[in-house]
């Protein structure tokens, strides 16, 4: 999610335009979840996938057009089988809104990128002005955001009700977890028709997952490269200054040196959307670590290590003061079980394990 923003943010700051579209409603089968985003620039370079065969192609060329444009689009699509055999034949049907990304909406998404690179929730909001009941047209009031933690940008004033109404679906959005976008009209926003506008879209955006990885072995290398590429933030940390080396970690956001491990919680970020792997270079720093951060609330916690070295660990972790249930949090062994031998096998298992422990955590909420 980060790195998808960045890209538009990126685009703009070098004075190109854009067009973004989002899936806003679905029903039936359909191969992508509201709040899939495709970003068209206006040279037609695309970013991102909705749903990718004959459906994708059509939404590109109408977000092409946008992209030269102020008019965008809330147009529905059904996904049946065409003569394109690149088609996909769901047989759903899905909402999209292809909205305009000017110039002027460098600063909006400079504000939802701080957020998510800070780790902080955000509510991407647009208000739009539809045309008459049957046309899919529609044209762009604003862009602005709302953070959890009570900051906001808008790029014009806004009247104070509006501002309050804003706020208080904003931290609705963020709040219900199974309900990525919300779309109101003024009726529910209890606000006048003449405001120029009669849709509001309220979309939160998720927290991009970081993934603390202790440890700078062939393992983490591995691991480090192939959780990048399914959206996690990796930081790596190990004790050893040759091997806590950024040119080692390319994709890692940071990579830092810590000795002995200590003072984890004084310098690393924990916290819901952190998923930690414990893969040191040995018994006693895989000891250390886990100390430190067992009951801390993460997301997740896996340990790199034998059933008898593990086990180790934990009767030491005990005669420490950690309780049973906090180890019973811990995945070790650790990774799915497929029968993985090398450093780039056991590193699928543990990224398949964190992916679904993210998909459990994401359905309860």
């Amino acid at each position: 999610m980060e790195m998808f923003f960045r890209q538009i943010q990126e685009t703009l700051r070098r004075g190109h335009r854009g067009a973004l579209a989002t899936i806003v409603k679905r029903k039936g089968a359909v191969p992508r979840r509201e709040g899939a985003h495709l970003f068209v620039g206006e040279r037609g370079n695309p970013h991102g996938t909705i749903g990718g065969g004959g459906f994708e192609a059509e939404v590109i060329k109408i977000a092409t057009r946008c992209a030269q444009s102020s008019i965008g689009y809330l147009k529905s699509f059904t996904l049946v089988e065409g003569e394109d055999p690149s088609d996909m034949v769901c047989g759903g049907n899905v909402t999209v809104l292809i909205e305009p990304v000017s110039l002027e909406s460098e600063a909006t998404f400079t504000f939802l990128v701080d957020a998510l690179v800070r780790h902080v929730p955000v509510c991407f909001i647009r208000l739009l002005l539809t045309e008459d009941q049957g046309d899919s047209r529609i044209h762009l009031g604003m862009m602005g955001g709302i953070r959890s933690d009570g900051s906001y940008y808008f790029p014009i004033p806004v009247e104070e009700n509006l501002k309050r109404r804003l706020f208080s679906w904003g931290q609705v959005v963020l709040k219900d977890g199974s309900r990525t976008i919300r779309m109101l009209g003024p009726d529910i926003l209890e606000l006048p028709l003449s405001a120029g506008w009669n849709l509001a879209v309220f979309e939160s955006l998720h927290v991009f997952p970081r993934l603390v990885i202790f440890g700078g072995g062939h393992l983490s290398k591995a691991l480090c490269t192939m959780a990048s590429f399914c959206n996690f933030r990796v930081e790596v940390i190990d004790d050893r200054e040759e091997f806590a080396d950024k040119a080692r970690f390319p994709e890692a956001s940071r990579v830092f040196h810590l000795p002995g491990y200590q003072r984890i919680p004084e310098i690393v970020t924990l916290d819901t959307h952190t998923f930690v792997v414990i893969a040191t270079r040995g018994h006693r720093f895989d000891e250390e670590v886990l100390f430190q951060i067992a009951g801390r609330p993460v997301a997740y916690i896996g340990m790199v290590g034998s059933r008898q070295k593990n086990a180790i660990v934990f009767e030491r972790l005990r005669e420490r003061g950690i309780s049973q249930s906090l180890l019973e949090r811990v995945h070790a062994p650790i990774g799915l079980p497929i029968h993985s031998e090398t450093p780039e096998e056991i590193a699928v298992s543990i990224l398949a394990e964190m992916i679904q422990s993210r998909g459990v955590s994401r359905n309860m909420t």
